[in-house]
């Protein structure tokens, strides 16, 4: 007989950071929606590392913004890598403190992005609102 546990397949880890990947963002991010007319209570905050397109990111400087972020959660967050230079932070405190607090701890100029979870948007809609906030702030 087959356990549930013995059929899910582990969950995406990025290789260099050991953090969550996407795909596991976008289930915690659809775990967290709430009800049709509930009122947002968990949001995310998009981190933006500054580089070049081109140019790939060390994996000690990767490691490095991994401490400084899990080391800045505060309980009930969650912190995962979503992008090549880009972490995501799930929190239930206020958008703007979060991000504020995520960029203190970083020793980089790095830009943040928001987006409330809400009843009227699905996971993908929500990180993709954060990341148009996140372009949205790097630009100016």
């Amino acid at each position: 007989m087959t356990t549930l546990l013995q059929r899910s397949a582990p969950p995406e880890l990025d290789a260099i950071t050991l953090l969550p990947g996407r795909a596991a963002l976008l289930d915690v991010l659809a775990l967290r929606r709430p009800a049709a007319g509930g009122p947002a209570v968990a949001g995310v905050v998009l981190v933006g590392l500054p580089s070049p397109a081109l140019v790939p990111l060390g994996a000690a400087l990767l490691l490095d913004v991994t401490a400084a972020l899990s080391g800045a959660l505060v309980d009930g967050e969650w912190l995962a890598r979503c992008g090549r230079a880009e972490f995501a932070v799930v929190t239930d405190e206020p958008l703007a403190a979060a991000a504020a607090r995520l960029r203190a701890v970083l020793d980089l100029p790095v830009v943040t992005g928001t987006h409330p979870v809400t009843a009227d948007h699905a996971a993908a809609d929500v990180l993709a609102l954060a990341a148009l906030d996140l372009a949205a702030a790097s630009r100016g």
